[in-house]
């Protein structure tokens, strides 16, 4: 169990702001559903130790309207 040794998943939900402090995008994809840089997908889940970040979470994040 990591929460035992203060590893904590990172929040990277559908529909979250990107935050670059804790997520990586992988790649944009145009939306007009979402506002520009609104994660889509979490490809791969992030974790902090304590409060630094061990591995940020690899998201799909919408890139503005399509063409």
């Amino acid at each position: 169990n990591l929460a035992k040794h203060s590893v904590a998943a990172i929040e990277a939900g559908a529909g979250q702001a990107f935050d670059p402090n804790f997520h990586e995008a992988i790649q944009q994809v145009p939306s007009a559903e979402h506002p520009p840089m609104t994660i889509l997908q979490e490809l791969e889940r992030g974790y902090k130790l304590h409060e630094r970040v061990i591995r940020p979470s690899k998201v799909i994040v919408s890139g503005g309207t399509p063409q």
